[in-house]
């Protein structure tokens, strides 16, 4: 796992496998999911990291992919 924070865009991204991403999801919450060709989760974004508040419940989110 790989956790990568941009401090120009205010994000993080929290890479879980080097598969190719092939598909992205926007959840209303301020996160991106990153899909590859199988349909399985390869990383999450997490948007204005620091200027807002954020609860993300994995297990939630691999239910809802």
């Amino acid at each position: 796992m790989k956790i990568q924070y941009d401090n120009e865009t205010d994000s993080i991204y929290v890479k879980f496998s080097d598969d190719t991403v092939v598909g992205s999801e926007e959840k209303s919450d301020g996160s991106i999911i990153d899909f590859n060709d199988k349909d399985e989760i390869v990383a999450v974004e997490i948007l204005h990291v620091k200027s807002t508040s954020h609860e993300i419940e994995i297990p939630t989110i691999l239910k809802s992919a």
